[in-house]
C-alpha cells in the first residue's frame, strides 16, 4: 500500500531530477545546445516551422531552403508533432529547441520506467531501468539529432503499452498503442519509428513463442499489438504521403555500401564495457571507424557497467515468471543482430525488404538494443531485492574479470597488428592479418599495411590538435601527433573512468553485503547514477547561452539585418535560416540536388583576379546577395582587396565571429589562436535577381541545358545574356511576376521544379491560362511565353499530396476516437 502511493510521484521525480542533473546545464541551467547538427541542420528548420506557426500556416513550402524545398515533405521540421506546435509557437526557437530536448530525455526516461514496471519491476528497478536508458550512450551520441531522441523518446512508452495489451490490457489499450506509434512517426526520419515496429513485432511473436498454454489466446493479443502499427501509418497521414511522395522523387539507388553503413562492429561492442574508448581521441577514426564504415557519432552501445551486470544476472535468474525475461531477451538478440547489420549473415537479403531498404545506419538499432537492457537491468536489481540472487558478490567480481579481459583482448589485437607493422620482416603474419581484415563485408581495398600507415602519420591539421589538446590527452609534439607515439596515453585517458568504475564494483563484491541487500541495492544504484553521470562530460555538443543566436554571432546579426529571404553563400548550411537568410549550400536528408556544379566556384578562396569575378558572376547567378567566407586567417585583407577590386560589390567587410567558429568547428577549435580570431569576410552584393527573361535565340541552351547538364559557365553565360525580372512573394507558396515580352521566349526562375507547382498565365487579354512549368537549367522552373505582350505569371503551391494526407489522418483519426469510445464503454475497457 505504502509503495503504490508513493509510486506515483517519487519515483518519476527521481528519474526526472536525474535526467535534469545528467543534462545540466541545458535547461534549468541557462545553457542552450549548438554545434554539430544542432546548429548546421536543424535549429534553422525549427526556426522557420516557428514562424509559421505564428503566422497561422503551414510551411508547404520553405523557400529559405536553399532554392526552396517541400518543407512538409521533407519532414524533420515535424510539423505535425504536438509539442513542436506547442514549444516552437509559443517559445523563442532557441527556448523551444532547449525546453523539446530536455523534454524527450525526460520522456524517454519517465517511458523507461513506467514500461519497467509493466514488465513486472519493483519501483527501485523501475527507476534503474529508466535512468540506464535515458543516459545512455544511445541518447548521449544522438544529443546533436533532434530526430532521434525525440522519436526514441517514445519507444518504451509504446513497449509498455505493448506489453500490457499482452498481458491483461483493456480494450482501450490497443488504441492509445496506435496514437503513440502515430505520434512516433509524426516528428520525422522515420527510422527510429521502423526499429520500434520491429521490436513490438518481435515482443508479439516472442510471447506467443514463450507461451505455455492458450497458444490461441496469446495469438489474439499479438494481433492486438500488430493492428496498431499499421493503424499508425493512416494516423500519419499528414506526415507519410507528402513525405512519401519526395521519396520516390528522390530516390536514389541504396545499395549495400550505403545500407550498410554506421553498423555496430564486433569490435566497437566493447563499448558495452569502456565507453570512451576509441571515442575521445580524434586520431583513432582513420584507424578504427573509417575503416569499418562506421562512425563515433552513430555507435556507443553503453547502459551502465551495473546495469549491463544486472541485465545479465535477470537471463541467468529469471526468477518464477521468465516470461518477461525471456521476451526481453529475444528481443535484445534480435536487436543486437540487425545492429550489426553487414557482419551478420543474410544482411544482403534482409536489406533489400521494404523498410530495411530505406534506411542506413544499423547501429541505430542500438535504441532496441540499449531498451531491453534496462529493463532487463531493472528485473535483475530485483532479483538481488528479493533474495533469488544468493551470491551476487562473486559474480560481480567475476563481470570486472571479465570486462576487463575483454578491454584487454581488444587492445591486444590492436597492439599486435600495430607490431606487425613495426617489422616488415614478418611477411607471412602480415599476410594472415590481411586475411583476417578482409573478411570485412566491404571489399574497399584496404589492408592492414594501409590502416596502419594512418596510425604512423603525423597529424598537424588545426581541427584534430585543437581537439586533441581540449581532450587533455596531453601537449602535442612540434613533429606533429602520431597514434602509434601518442596510444599509451590515449588508452589512460580513455579507460580511466572505467577503470575507477570497475575498482568500485571490484570493492562492492568482496564487502560482505550478502545478507544487507538493502545496501546493496543502494550502493548500485549510486554507482549506475556516478557511472553514467561522468560519461555525461563527453556530450557531443557545446554550450551557448539561451539568447537569440542573431545576438550572439556577428555574421547571423548582419544576415538579419538584410531582407528576410535574402540568399547566401556560407558554410554555415542551415543555420543561416535562424537569420531570415536562404542558404544556397544547404542540408538536407531527403535531397533533389540541383546546380551541384555551382559548389566548385563559389565554395574556395580565389587564386586571382580572374576567379574572384568568377566567383561574383556565379554568386548573382544563383540569386545570392550575400557570400561569407570564412573562418580565414592571415591575408584576409588581401582576398578582401581582391573581390573588391572587381568592382561588383556593395560592400565588403571583416567581421569577427569567435562564437559562430565555436558552433562550426567545435569548442576546442574555438579556444585556440585561430578560432578566437575567428574572423569572416562578409560580401555584399546588393539585390539580386531571381528570375529572368531568356530570349528565343537562347531556347536551344535552355533546352540542352535542362536535359541534366550542370554545366555553371554555360547557365552564368545565358543567364547574363537574359532579362532580370522582378519576382513578388505575398506567401512562400504564392509568387507573381510581370513580363513585357517581344516575342516567344522563357522566363527563367531559380527556384527548385517540383511537381506540386502550378503556374498561371494572365496574357494580354486579360484571361487566366494554366501552363506549364517546366525543368530548366540543371532542375530550375521554366515558363514558356507564347509570343509577344504584357504577361503575369502565378505561381502557386497546390501541396495535393498535403492534402489527400491531412485528409487520411482526420478519416483516421476521427475513426480512432470512434474506437477508444468504443473500448472504454465495453466491459473491461
Amino acid at each position: 500500500m505504502g509503495e503504490t502511493r508513493w509510486t506515483r510521484f517519487l519515483g518519476p521525480a527521481a528519474v526526472a531530477a536525474l535526467l535534469t542533473a545528467w543534462l545540466w546545464p541545458i535547461g534549468l541551467g541557462g545553457a542552450m545546445p549548438v554545434g554539430g547538427d544542432v546548429t548546421q541542420f536543424q535549429i534553422g528548420l525549427m526556426a522557420v516551422l516557428g514562424e509559421a506557426i505564428r503566422d497561422g500556416r503551414l510551411p508547404l513550402w520553405n523557400d529559405r531552403w536553399g532554392f526552396g524545398f517541400p518543407g512538409v515533405a521533407e519532414s524533420q521540421m515535424g510539423v505535425y508533432y504536438p509539442p513542436h506546435a506547442l514549444m516552437f509557437g509559443l517559445l523563442p526557437v532557441e527556448a523551444a529547441y532547449t525546453a523539446s530536448m530536455v523534454m524527450h530525455v525526460l520522456w524517454g526516461g519517465l517511458g523507461a520506467r513506467w514500461a519497467a514496471r509493466r514488465f513486472g519491476a519493483s519501483e527501485a528497478g523501475a527507476i534503474l531501468s529508466g535512468i540506464s536508458f535515458g543516459a545512455s550512450g544511445f541518447f548521449l551520441i544522438h544529443l546533436p539529432h533532434q530526430w532521434a531522441y525525440t522519436a526514441g523518446s517514445w519507444a518504451p512508452w509504446a513497449f509498455g503499452l505493448a506489453w500490457s495489451i499482452l498481458g491483461d490490457g483493456g480494450r482501450r489499450t490497443p488504441w492509445i498503442l496506435a496514437a503513440v506509434l502515430a505520434v512516433q512517426i509524426l516528428p520525422g526520419h522515420f527510422q527510429l519509428a521502423f526499429c520500434t515496429q520491429v521490436g513490438l513485432l518481435v515482443l508479439a511473436m516472442g510471447t506467443v513463442l514463450v507461451a505455455r498454454g492458450g497458444r490461441l489466446r496469446a495469438l489474439r493479443r499479438a494481433l492486438a499489438v500488430v493492428l496498431p502499427i499499421a493503424a499508425a501509418f493512416l494516423l500519419a497521414g499528414a506526415q507519410v504521403v507528402p513525405t512519401a511522395q519526395l521519396a520516390h522523387l528522390a530516390e536514389g539507388q541504396r545499395d549495400f555500401e550505403y545500407l550498410s553503413g554506421f553498423a555496430a562492429t564486433p569490435i566497437h561492442l566493447v563499448n558495452l564495457v569502456a565507453p570512451e574508448l576509441f571515442h575521445r581521441s580524434p586520431l583513432w577514426r582513420t584507424v578504427a571507424w573509417d575503416p569499418f564504415h562506421t562512425s563515433p557519432e552513430e555507435l556507443r552501445l553503453y547502459v551502465g557497467l551495473v546495469p549491463l551486470f544486472l541485465a545479465l544476472g535477470a537471463i541467468a535468474r529469471p526468477g518464477p515468471d521468465r516470461k518477461p525475461v525471456r521476451v526481453l531477451m529475444v528481443i535484445l538478440a534480435v536487436a543486437s543482430v540487425l545492429a550489426l547489420g553487414p557482419y551478420v549473415p543474410g544482411f544482403e537479403t534482409y536489406c533489400q525488404w521494404p523498410g530495411f531498404s530505406f534506411f542506413r545506419g544499423p547501429a541505430r538499432w542500438g535504441m532496441i538494443v540499449s531498451l531491453a537492457l534496462a529493463l532487463l537491468a531493472g528485473l535483475g536489481l530485483d532479483a538481488i531485492r528479493d533474495g533469488r540472487w544468493r551470491r551476487p558478490g562473486p559474480e560481480l567480481i567475476a563481470f570486472v574479470v571479465v570486462a576487463i579481459v575483454w578491454i584487454s583482448a581488444v587492445l591486444g589485437a590492436f597492439e599486435a597488428f600495430l607490431k606487425l607493422g613495426e617489422e616488415p620482416g614478418r611477411s607471412g603474419a602480415r599476410a594472415a592479418a590481411d586475411r583476417v581484415f578482409a573478411m570485412r563485408p566491404w571489399d574497399d581495398k584496404r589492408t592492414v599495411s594501409s590502416v596502419l600507415a594512418e596510425a604512423r602519420r603525423p597529424r598537424n591539421d588545426p581541427l584534430t590538435l585543437a581537439r586533441h589538446s581540449g581532450e587533455g590527452i596531453g601537449p602535442v609534439p612540434a613533429a606533429g601527433l602520431r597514434l602509434d607515439r601518442e596510444r599509451i596515453r590515449i588508452y589512460r585517458k580513455e579507460l580511466e573512468t572505467t577503470a575507477v568504475v570497475l575498482t568500485l564494483l571490484f570493492a562492492t563484491g568482496l564487502a560482505p553485503l550478502g545478507r544487507r541487500r538493502g545496501v546493496l541495492v543502494g550502493v548500485l544504484l549510486v554507482l549506475t547514477i556516478a557511472d553514467l553521470g561522468l560519461l555525461s562530460r563527453r556530450r557531443p555538443i557545446g554550450l551557448a547561452p539561451i539568447l537569440p543566436l542573431t545576438e550572439q554571432s556577428e555574421v547571423l546579426g548582419r544576415l538579419a539585418a538584410l531582407p528576410e529571404g535574402t540568399r547566401s553563400v556560407d558554410p554555415m548550411q542551415n543555420l543561416a535560416q535562424v537569420a531570415g537568410a536562404a542558404p544556397v549550400l544547404s542540408y538536407r536528408t531527403l535531397d533533389l540536388p540541383i546546380q551541384t556544379g555551382f559548389r566548385s566556384l563559389v565554395d574556395r578562396f580565389p587564386r586571382n583576379d580572374r576567379e574572384a569575378l568568377a566567383q561574383l558572376d556565379a554568386q548573382r547567378t544563383l540569386g545570392a546577395r550575400v557570400r561569407v567566407i570564412g573562418p580565414i586567417g592571415p591575408g584576409v585583407e588581401s582576398l578582401a582587396d581582391r573581390f573588391e577590386q572587381t568592382g561588383r560589390l556593395e560592400s565588403a567587410e571583416i567581421v569577427a565571429d569567435p562564437a559562430l567558429t565555436g558552433w562550426l568547428f567545435g569548442r576546442d577549435y574555438a579556444r585556440t589562436a585561430d578560432g578566437q580570431a575567428g574572423r569572416y569576410l562578409f560580401l555584399d552584393l546588393g539585390p539580386t535577381p531571381r528570375s529572368w527573361l531568356i530570349t528565343a535565340e537562347d531556347s536551344e541552351t535552355i533546352a540542352r541545358l535542362g536535359s541534366g547538364s550542370e554545366s555553371p559557365e554555360e547557365v552564368i553565360a545565358a543567364l547574363g545574356r537574359a532579362r532580370p525580372l522582378t519576382t513578388r512573394t505575398t506567401a512562400p507558396e504564392h509568387l507573381e511576376i510581370d513580363v513585357d515580352a517581344d516575342a516567344r521566349s522563357v522566363v527563367v526562375i531559380s527556384q527548385l521544379h517540383y511537381p506540386e507547382w502550378r503556374a498561371t498565365l494572365v496574357g494580354p487579354d486579360g484571361r487566366p491560362n494554366p501552363e506549364t512549368v517546366d525543368r530548366v537549367l540543371g532542375g530550375w522552373q521554366g515558363i514558356v511565353l507564347p509570343g509577344p505582350g504584357r504577361w503575369t505569371i502565378r505561381l502557386d503551391y497546390e501541396g495535393r499530396a498535403e492534402r489527400i494526407g491531412l485528409v487520411v489522418s482526420a478519416l483516421s483519426w476521427a475513426g480512432w476516437g470512434g474506437g477508444l469510445f468504443w473500448g472504454s464503454r465495453r466491459k473491461g475497457g
